[in-house]
Protein backbone atom coordinates (compact mmCIF):
# COMPACT_ATOMS: atom_id res chain seq x y z
CA UNK A 1 0.00 0.00 0.00
CA UNK A 2 1.31 3.24 -0.87
CA UNK A 3 0.29 6.93 -0.48
CA UNK A 4 -0.35 9.05 -4.04
CA UNK A 5 -2.11 12.49 -4.19
CA UNK A 6 -3.55 11.82 -0.62
CA UNK A 7 -5.35 8.29 -1.52
CA UNK A 8 -3.76 4.92 -0.68
CA UNK A 9 -3.37 2.48 -3.65
CA UNK A 10 -2.32 -1.24 -3.54
CA UNK A 11 0.95 -1.03 -5.39
CA UNK A 12 2.21 -4.21 -7.45
CA UNK A 13 5.11 -5.67 -6.51
CA UNK A 14 7.17 -6.09 -9.81
CA UNK A 15 10.41 -7.60 -10.09
CA UNK A 16 13.17 -6.31 -11.88
CA UNK A 17 15.01 -7.72 -14.35
CA UNK A 18 18.78 -6.22 -15.26
CA UNK A 19 18.84 -6.24 -19.19
CA UNK A 20 22.97 -5.86 -19.43
CA UNK A 21 22.77 -9.30 -17.33
CA UNK A 22 20.42 -10.91 -19.99
CA UNK A 23 22.75 -9.52 -22.65
CA UNK A 24 25.95 -11.19 -20.70
CA UNK A 25 24.19 -14.84 -20.64
CA UNK A 26 24.51 -14.36 -16.99
CA UNK A 27 22.86 -17.68 -16.02
CA UNK A 28 21.71 -16.16 -12.42
CA UNK A 29 19.25 -13.29 -14.57
CA UNK A 30 18.14 -15.97 -16.72
CA UNK A 31 17.18 -18.32 -13.96
CA UNK A 32 15.50 -15.45 -12.42
CA UNK A 33 13.99 -13.87 -15.65
CA UNK A 34 12.17 -18.13 -16.48
CA UNK A 35 10.99 -18.13 -12.75
CA UNK A 36 9.40 -14.72 -12.76
CA UNK A 37 7.20 -15.41 -16.66
CA UNK A 38 6.16 -18.69 -14.82
CA UNK A 39 4.65 -17.00 -11.98
CA UNK A 40 3.79 -13.69 -12.92
CA UNK A 41 4.13 -12.95 -16.07
CA UNK A 42 4.98 -8.94 -15.61
CA UNK A 43 8.58 -7.76 -14.82
CA UNK A 44 10.58 -4.53 -15.13
CA UNK A 45 13.31 -4.60 -17.82
CA UNK A 46 16.64 -2.25 -16.36
CA UNK A 47 18.08 -0.48 -19.28
CA UNK A 48 20.75 1.23 -17.41
CA UNK A 49 23.57 0.03 -17.71
CA UNK A 50 23.22 -1.13 -20.74
CA UNK A 51 23.74 0.04 -24.72
CA UNK A 52 20.22 -0.12 -25.35
CA UNK A 53 19.26 2.95 -22.69
CA UNK A 54 19.17 4.40 -26.20
CA UNK A 55 15.55 3.39 -25.85
CA UNK A 56 14.78 5.23 -23.12
CA UNK A 57 16.07 8.56 -24.34
CA UNK A 58 14.18 7.79 -28.16
CA UNK A 59 10.85 6.82 -26.09
CA UNK A 60 10.85 10.13 -24.65
CA UNK A 61 11.50 11.89 -28.19
CA UNK A 62 8.48 9.79 -29.22
CA UNK A 63 6.19 10.87 -26.75
CA UNK A 64 7.01 14.33 -27.65
CA UNK A 65 5.36 13.41 -31.08
CA UNK A 66 2.76 11.73 -29.58
CA UNK A 67 1.59 14.96 -27.83
CA UNK A 68 1.36 16.56 -30.96
CA UNK A 69 -0.35 14.06 -33.00
CA UNK A 70 -3.48 13.36 -30.86
CA UNK A 71 -3.58 17.06 -29.80
CA UNK A 72 -4.89 17.60 -33.66
CA UNK A 73 -8.25 17.63 -34.81
CA UNK A 74 -10.27 14.50 -35.13
CA UNK A 75 -10.89 14.78 -38.82
CA UNK A 76 -7.37 15.25 -39.50
CA UNK A 77 -6.21 12.11 -37.05
CA UNK A 78 -9.54 10.25 -38.68
CA UNK A 79 -7.57 10.24 -42.24
CA UNK A 80 -4.95 7.96 -40.49
CA UNK A 81 -7.87 5.59 -40.29
CA UNK A 82 -6.61 2.10 -42.36
CA UNK A 83 -9.81 -0.11 -40.88
CA UNK A 84 -7.74 -2.94 -39.72
CA UNK A 85 -6.00 -3.82 -36.20
CA UNK A 86 -2.91 -3.61 -36.70
CA UNK A 87 -2.62 -0.41 -38.84
CA UNK A 88 -3.52 3.50 -38.00
CA UNK A 89 -5.59 5.41 -36.05
CA UNK A 90 -8.42 4.68 -33.87
CA UNK A 91 -10.62 7.13 -32.16
CA UNK A 92 -11.78 6.92 -28.11
CA UNK A 93 -15.03 4.57 -27.41
CA UNK A 94 -14.38 2.01 -30.14
CA UNK A 95 -14.41 -1.29 -27.35
CA UNK A 96 -15.72 -2.07 -23.94
CA UNK A 97 -13.83 0.17 -21.32
CA UNK A 98 -12.53 -0.83 -17.76
CA UNK A 99 -15.97 -0.83 -16.11
CA UNK A 100 -19.46 -2.40 -17.54
CA UNK A 101 -21.29 -0.74 -19.39
CA UNK A 102 -18.98 2.07 -20.69
CA UNK A 103 -16.45 2.58 -23.49
CA UNK A 104 -13.34 2.91 -23.19
CA UNK A 105 -11.59 6.03 -22.90
CA UNK A 106 -8.22 5.78 -24.91
CA UNK A 107 -7.10 6.35 -28.95
CA UNK A 108 -4.18 4.72 -30.53
CA UNK A 109 -2.21 4.95 -33.58
CA UNK A 110 -0.41 1.69 -34.90
CA UNK A 111 2.41 1.56 -36.41
CA UNK A 112 3.16 -2.25 -38.17
CA UNK A 113 6.53 -3.30 -37.87
CA UNK A 114 6.26 -4.74 -41.37
CA UNK A 115 5.47 -1.83 -43.10
CA UNK A 116 7.90 0.36 -40.97
CA UNK A 117 10.43 -1.78 -42.69
CA UNK A 118 9.62 -1.59 -45.58
CA UNK A 119 9.31 1.97 -45.41
CA UNK A 120 5.55 1.56 -46.98
CA UNK A 121 3.68 4.66 -48.41
CA UNK A 122 0.80 3.78 -46.18
CA UNK A 123 2.59 5.10 -43.04
CA UNK A 124 0.90 8.14 -41.19
CA UNK A 125 2.44 11.60 -42.60
CA UNK A 126 3.70 11.96 -38.45
CA UNK A 127 5.70 8.63 -38.53
CA UNK A 128 7.07 9.07 -42.27
CA UNK A 129 7.72 13.03 -41.19
CA UNK A 130 10.03 11.44 -37.70
CA UNK A 131 11.05 7.71 -39.67
CA UNK A 132 14.39 7.45 -38.22
CA UNK A 133 12.91 7.87 -34.96
CA UNK A 134 10.43 5.33 -35.16
CA UNK A 135 12.87 2.94 -37.18
CA UNK A 136 15.20 3.34 -34.02
CA UNK A 137 12.96 2.73 -31.60
CA UNK A 138 10.89 -0.50 -33.20
CA UNK A 139 14.14 -1.68 -34.15
CA UNK A 140 15.47 -1.19 -30.72
CA UNK A 141 12.63 -2.84 -28.82
CA UNK A 142 12.09 -5.68 -31.39
CA UNK A 143 16.02 -6.69 -30.43
CA UNK A 144 15.24 -6.26 -26.79
CA UNK A 145 12.63 -8.59 -26.99
CA UNK A 146 14.49 -11.27 -28.79
CA UNK A 147 17.12 -10.98 -26.46
CA UNK A 148 14.60 -11.65 -23.83
CA UNK A 149 13.47 -14.92 -26.19
CA UNK A 150 16.36 -16.19 -26.56
CA UNK A 151 17.02 -16.12 -22.27
CA UNK A 152 13.79 -17.93 -21.74
CA UNK A 153 14.52 -20.65 -24.25
CA UNK A 154 18.20 -21.15 -22.71
CA UNK A 155 16.89 -21.10 -19.40
CA UNK A 156 13.95 -23.64 -20.34
CA UNK A 157 16.53 -25.70 -21.71
CA UNK A 158 14.79 -25.11 -25.35
CA UNK A 159 16.78 -26.45 -28.73
CA UNK A 160 16.22 -26.23 -32.14
CA UNK A 161 12.76 -25.31 -33.61
CA UNK A 162 11.41 -25.41 -30.40
CA UNK A 163 13.51 -21.99 -29.50
CA UNK A 164 10.73 -19.32 -28.86
CA UNK A 165 13.37 -16.70 -31.32
CA UNK A 166 12.40 -18.99 -33.84
CA UNK A 167 8.94 -18.35 -33.69
CA UNK A 168 9.79 -14.79 -34.52
CA UNK A 169 11.94 -14.66 -37.46
CA UNK A 170 12.98 -11.74 -39.38
CA UNK A 171 10.87 -10.94 -42.48
CA UNK A 172 8.26 -14.16 -41.88
CA UNK A 173 4.79 -12.45 -41.28
CA UNK A 174 3.17 -11.30 -38.49
CA UNK A 175 1.12 -9.06 -36.38
CA UNK A 176 4.27 -7.78 -34.43
CA UNK A 177 2.97 -3.45 -34.16
CA UNK A 178 3.72 -0.49 -32.01
CA UNK A 179 0.88 1.14 -30.46
CA UNK A 180 1.06 4.27 -29.03
CA UNK A 181 -1.82 5.27 -26.39
CA UNK A 182 -3.38 8.44 -25.25
CA UNK A 183 -6.27 8.39 -22.51
CA UNK A 184 -7.22 12.05 -23.11
CA UNK A 185 -7.91 14.22 -19.88
CA UNK A 186 -11.79 13.71 -18.82
CA UNK A 187 -13.80 16.57 -17.34
CA UNK A 188 -16.25 14.68 -16.16
CA UNK A 189 -16.94 11.18 -15.09
CA UNK A 190 -19.55 8.47 -17.54
CA UNK A 191 -18.20 9.40 -20.45
CA UNK A 192 -16.17 5.94 -20.66
CA UNK A 193 -13.00 4.99 -19.08
CA UNK A 194 -9.67 3.24 -19.27
CA UNK A 195 -8.45 0.23 -21.20
CA UNK A 196 -10.51 -2.83 -20.47
CA UNK A 197 -9.63 -6.15 -18.71
CA UNK A 198 -6.99 -8.97 -20.83
CA UNK A 199 -4.04 -10.67 -21.40
CA UNK A 200 -2.04 -9.30 -24.51
CA UNK A 201 -2.30 -11.62 -27.84
CA UNK A 202 0.81 -12.43 -28.43
CA UNK A 203 4.25 -13.37 -27.35
CA UNK A 204 5.85 -10.19 -25.34
CA UNK A 205 4.86 -6.73 -24.93
CA UNK A 206 7.41 -3.96 -24.08
CA UNK A 207 5.60 -1.34 -22.67
CA UNK A 208 7.17 2.59 -21.85
CA UNK A 209 4.74 4.44 -19.37
CA UNK A 210 5.88 7.65 -17.02
CA UNK A 211 1.96 8.06 -16.01
CA UNK A 212 0.31 5.63 -13.36
CA UNK A 213 -2.84 3.80 -14.49
CA UNK A 214 -1.64 0.27 -15.28
CA UNK A 215 -3.16 -2.29 -13.08
CA UNK A 216 -2.35 -6.03 -12.40
CA UNK A 217 -4.66 -9.07 -11.22
CA UNK A 218 -2.07 -10.82 -8.93
CA UNK A 219 -1.91 -14.44 -8.68
CA UNK A 220 -1.05 -14.45 -5.20
CA UNK A 221 -3.74 -12.14 -4.01
CA UNK A 222 -6.46 -12.38 -6.48
CA UNK A 223 -6.23 -8.46 -6.28
CA UNK A 224 -5.74 -5.59 -8.43
CA UNK A 225 -2.71 -4.03 -7.82
CA UNK A 226 -0.70 -0.90 -9.95
CA UNK A 227 2.39 -0.73 -11.30
CA UNK A 228 4.71 1.87 -10.94
CA UNK A 229 6.87 3.99 -13.29
CA UNK A 230 9.73 3.73 -13.15
CA UNK A 231 12.43 5.96 -15.18
CA UNK A 232 14.99 3.86 -17.28
CA UNK A 233 12.62 1.02 -17.13
CA UNK A 234 10.55 -0.61 -19.44
CA UNK A 235 7.69 -2.87 -18.29
CA UNK A 236 7.53 -6.57 -20.25
CA UNK A 237 4.59 -8.58 -19.84
CA UNK A 238 3.88 -12.04 -21.27
CA UNK A 239 1.56 -12.73 -23.62
CA UNK A 240 -1.30 -15.85 -24.52
CA UNK A 241 0.96 -16.74 -27.75
CA UNK A 242 4.00 -17.20 -25.47
CA UNK A 243 2.28 -19.08 -22.85
CA UNK A 244 0.67 -21.54 -25.22
CA UNK A 245 4.07 -21.69 -27.04
CA UNK A 246 5.44 -22.56 -23.43
CA UNK A 247 3.29 -25.23 -23.35
CA UNK A 248 1.50 -23.21 -20.90
CA UNK A 249 4.49 -22.88 -17.98
CA UNK A 250 4.56 -19.58 -18.92
CA UNK A 251 1.91 -17.06 -17.41
CA UNK A 252 0.25 -14.44 -18.93
CA UNK A 253 -1.13 -11.99 -16.65
CA UNK A 254 -3.99 -10.21 -16.29
CA UNK A 255 -4.28 -6.39 -16.53
CA UNK A 256 -6.11 -3.35 -17.17
CA UNK A 257 -5.86 0.62 -17.40
CA UNK A 258 -8.22 2.81 -15.28
CA UNK A 259 -7.75 6.39 -13.80
CA UNK A 260 -6.56 6.58 -10.19
CA UNK A 261 -9.86 8.82 -9.33
CA UNK A 262 -13.42 8.31 -11.02
CA UNK A 263 -11.98 9.98 -14.37
CA UNK A 264 -8.86 10.44 -16.30
CA UNK A 265 -7.69 14.10 -14.89
CA UNK A 266 -4.56 14.56 -16.92
CA UNK A 267 -3.75 12.89 -20.73
CA UNK A 268 -2.24 9.50 -20.26
CA UNK A 269 0.46 8.21 -22.49
CA UNK A 270 1.75 5.02 -23.01
CA UNK A 271 3.92 3.48 -25.81
CA UNK A 272 3.78 -0.46 -26.45
CA UNK A 273 5.92 -2.68 -28.72
CA UNK A 274 3.53 -5.79 -29.27
CA UNK A 275 5.69 -8.64 -30.62
CA UNK A 276 3.53 -11.38 -32.27
CA UNK A 277 4.52 -14.81 -32.96
CA UNK A 278 4.46 -15.58 -36.80
CA UNK A 279 0.73 -16.06 -38.54
CA UNK A 280 1.24 -19.70 -39.32
CA UNK A 281 2.54 -20.41 -35.83
CA UNK A 282 0.79 -23.70 -34.40
CA UNK A 283 -0.14 -23.77 -30.48
CA UNK A 284 -3.04 -25.26 -28.38
CA UNK A 285 -4.52 -22.12 -26.73
CA UNK A 286 -6.68 -22.36 -23.54
CA UNK A 287 -9.51 -24.13 -24.80
CA UNK A 288 -7.34 -27.22 -25.62
CA UNK A 289 -7.82 -26.60 -29.77
CA UNK A 290 -4.69 -26.39 -31.97
CA UNK A 291 -4.87 -23.62 -33.80
CA UNK A 292 -2.23 -20.70 -35.63
CA UNK A 293 -1.16 -17.42 -34.14
CA UNK A 294 -2.93 -15.74 -36.38
CA UNK A 295 -6.58 -17.46 -35.79
CA UNK A 296 -6.25 -16.50 -31.86
CA UNK A 297 -4.92 -13.15 -32.71
CA UNK A 298 -8.38 -12.71 -35.04
CA UNK A 299 -10.81 -14.23 -32.64
CA UNK A 300 -9.04 -12.42 -30.07
CA UNK A 301 -10.10 -8.96 -31.71
CA UNK A 302 -13.32 -10.31 -32.51
CA UNK A 303 -13.83 -10.62 -28.46
CA UNK A 304 -12.20 -7.06 -27.88
CA UNK A 305 -15.05 -5.36 -30.52
CA UNK A 306 -17.81 -7.12 -27.92
CA UNK A 307 -19.97 -5.40 -25.05
CA UNK A 308 -19.22 -6.65 -21.55
CA UNK A 309 -21.94 -9.30 -22.06
CA UNK A 310 -20.82 -11.02 -24.62
CA UNK A 311 -17.29 -10.89 -23.03
CA UNK A 312 -18.51 -12.49 -20.17
CA UNK A 313 -19.67 -15.53 -22.06
CA UNK A 314 -16.18 -16.44 -22.28
CA UNK A 315 -13.07 -16.27 -21.19
CA UNK A 316 -10.72 -15.71 -24.86
CA UNK A 317 -10.42 -11.68 -23.59
CA UNK A 318 -8.17 -12.90 -20.89
CA UNK A 319 -6.52 -15.59 -22.67
CA UNK A 320 -8.33 -18.40 -20.12
CA UNK A 321 -6.73 -16.96 -17.08
CA UNK A 322 -9.59 -15.29 -15.25
CA UNK A 323 -13.28 -14.83 -15.26
CA UNK A 324 -15.85 -12.30 -13.38
CA UNK A 325 -12.68 -10.52 -11.84
CA UNK A 326 -11.06 -13.89 -10.60
CA UNK A 327 -8.37 -15.78 -11.40
CA UNK A 328 -9.60 -19.25 -12.60
CA UNK A 329 -5.90 -20.77 -13.83
CA UNK A 330 -3.16 -20.49 -11.43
Amino acid sequence: MANFENQDIVIAPLPTIKYDKLLAQDSTEITRLVDVCKSLGFFYLDFNLSAAHSLVNNSNDVLGVMNEYFHQPIEVKMKDVRGTVTHGYCPVGRYAGAKKGERDCYETLKISEAEMKDRSPHLPVTVHNNVELFGEFISGSHSALITVLQCLSKGMGLTGDDCFENKHRSGVPARTTMVLFRYPRQVEEGKGIGHNVHTDIGSLTLLYCQDWGLQLLSPETNEWGFVKPQPGHAIINVGDSLRFLSGHQLRSCVHRVIPLTGRQETDRYSIAYFMRTEDKSVFVDSKGRRLSALAWHDEKYNVFRQPHEDQERDAVLTGGMEKHGSLILV
